[in-house]
Formats: C-alpha cells, structure tokens, sequence
C-alpha cells in the first residue's frame, strides 16, 4: 500500500528544513516567514537493515524498500482557513495524506524570525483550529448537498446527513474529529470528505542541537499537550539532520557518535509514523528482486498477496513463510526447510511484521 505523509506547522517552525533532512529534496529555506510558495512533495525510501540481510543470502538482480510520499505546505496562520496568509492555498494537497506530521518550534533562534516567545501548545492550538476551520467548510457544503435529497426519506443519505451534521457541530466549537468514536458506517460517509481533523497526527517537537533529548521545559510542555489530544510524538532536531543527511556516511557516523544519536532520526520518524498508522513491514524474495512491502496491522496473507497484485487475493492457495532472522541464522532457503523453519499458512494466516513471504496463486 501507498503512503503519504503532509508536515504542517506555523510559518518558521522548521518544516521545510525537517522536509528537506527527510527527502534530501532541496527546498528552498528561509529565515522569513512564507518562503514556501507551493506545495512541494517527495518519495521518501524507508531505510531498512533487513534488506541488506535478505541481499546478502539471496541473490537477486534489485532491491526495492518500501517508499512514503512526503508533501510540504506554505505554513499556516491564524485566519488561513479564511484567505489569509498562503497556507490555506495549499490544504488539497493534504486531502489523500494519511497522516499529517505537526512541526511544531521549540528552538530558540534570533535569525529566524518569531512573534513572541516560544508557546508551543498555542502554536498547536492555532494550526488545530485552521484545519477544523477548513475541515468545517468541507462538511457544510456537503450538509447542504445532501441535506435536499433527504428529505426525500432515503434512509441511507438520512443516515449520511446525520453523520455529516455531527461533524459540523463538533467543528463549529473548534474540536478536531480524530478523538471522537465514530462507527464504521459513519466513518465510511466521512471518508471521500477527505477530512484533515480526522487523519493521524504526528507531532514532531523540533529542538535545537542544546536539547536533542527534548527535555527541556518547551518540549516537555508540547509533549504533555500532545498525549492529552490523543496525537503521536517525537523529539527532532531538523537543522542537525538536516546536516546529518548531506554527509558520506563514513562521516555521518562519526556525527552521530559525537552527539549520542543511536540512529538516524529519519529512522525513528519514519518508525513513529508506521507506528501511527498501525502499519507493518513484510518481504518477498526472489532471483528478480526483494521487495518490502507495506500492508495494515492484522491484514491476513491473501491481503498481503494482494498489495502485489490485487487478482491474488482470489486466487490465493497458500503462503510459505520465515522470518528475515531465520534467514541469518540458517543461510538459505533450502537450509531453513531443512530445519524445519518454513511454514506453510493458509488463507487465515494474520502476517507478522517481517515476514518474507512466497505465495502460490491460482489462476
């Protein structure tokens, strides 16, 4: 499955740079305000140290990791959600994200401008509300489409109407949709509205190089803000990885290690976002390539056989099954059946994550 990924945050708070040490894009960055004048996107491959195990006991002509699309907006401001500023412009590039990563600045910088002192649970607060903001108008266009043929008494676009009547009274006193339960029927009226309060949220506190641990008090604060709106949370240092990413890795090591930094952040942040979105990683293994592959928590293995091409789902017999450790400890294939590792799984099978995987597909 495809993944995409939206940063947002206040104009300054370092989103581009984090963009920029994510993708390696190149994205011009400002110390003022508004410097990103348009939405700019990038695929971003998940780095992976079981691809290197997998290539280096199975030959193979290519090595494919899995991929996530990063897009990168104007920062918002209050009032976006009504014209102003250059962050509005740009929210229907977030509609098809599945998650939004939320910068949010907890550095101290005098070249990069700021109003104000650091205040990171009101510069959350008032990206929250810009997109409830937008969120609001999408639902009360579509009350008012729907609303008309309701009348008309079919059931099904009454049911709709409720749902989209219940997000509008959510949104009108400015609260995101994601904290609410929604049944699975209301979730699927909402879902084509493409609603940004109702997509995960990644809160990524971006510190300075003198708190790479973000145990300072600004961070500490954003990261009680953020468990109490039931959001994900990481600790980053763009303007560090930002440099760490443009160095040979013979030196990036080396930086690393001066500034205790066990993994690359990009590592961890990616992590946070599968983590966020309940995703898990499986392989599959062959003479023409290995591949990772991205597939939901608790997906069965004709699910899994189906991200490669959507006829297997039917067509699915049966899956042999190791693990990339089985692999490492044994050698080969044929030496994990000899030992009796490889599993053969049925159509009930739910894939764990690093599962390498051989399906047989009927036709």
């Amino acid at each position: 499955m495809s993944v995409a990924c939206g940063i947002v945050g206040l104009p300054n708070c370092g989103k581009t740079t984090i963009f920029n040490a994510m993708t390696a894009a190149g994205a011009e960055i400002s110390e003022h305000g508004f410097s990103t004048l348009e939405a700019e996107s990038a695929v971003v491959e998940v780095p992976d140290p079981r691809l290197g195990v997998l290539s280096e006991h199975i030959e193979t002509l290519k090595v494919i990791p899995a991929s996530v699309k990063v897009v990168d907006i104007a920062g918002l401001t209050k009032g976006s959600a009504s014209g102003k500023g250059l962050g509005n412009r740009f929210l229907g590039a977030l509609k098809e994200c599945d998650a939004l990563l939320h910068v949010v600045r907890c550095f101290e910088n005098p070249r990069v401008h700021r109003d104000g002192p650091l205040d990171p649970e009101a510069d959350m607060e008032t990206v929250e509300l810009e997109l409830a903001l937008a969120d609001l108008d999408t639902v009360e266009r579509n009350v008012d489409r729907v609303a008309k043929k309701a009348r008309l008494g079919d059931r099904e676009l009454q049911a709709e109407l409720a749902a989209f009547e219940r997000a509008q009274a959510l949104l009108e006193e400015g609260k995101g949709l994601r904290t609410e339960s929604w049944t699975s029927e209301e979730r699927t009226f909402l879902r084509p509205l493409f609603l940004l309060t109702l997509k995960d949220v990644l809160v990524l506190a971006n510190v300075g190089e003198d708190d790479l641990e973000g145990k300072g008090e600004v961070a500490v604060a954003l990261a009680l803000a953020a468990k109490n709106r039931g959001m994900g949370y990481l600790v980053f240092c763009g303007e560090l990885e930002h440099g760490l990413r443009s160095m040979e890795a013979d030196e990036r090591a080396l930086f690393q290690e001066e500034f205790g930094l066990k993994e690359p952040g990009l590592d961890r942040l990616i992590r946070s976002n599968y983590d966020l979105l309940k995703l898990q990683t499986f392989f599959t293994a062959g003479e023409k390539e290995i591949r990772a592959w991205t597939v939901a928590r608790g997906s069965t293995a004709p699910l899994a056989a189906g991200e490669i091409h959507s006829d297997f789902v039917k067509g699915f017999i049966r899956a042999e099954i190791y693990s990339v450790d089985d692999l490492a400890d044994h050698g080969s294939e044929a030496a994990i059946k000899s030992a009796g590792r490889m599993r053969t799984e049925g159509k009930d099978y739910i894939l764990q994550e690093g599962d390498v995987c051989h399906f047989l597909v009927g036709r």
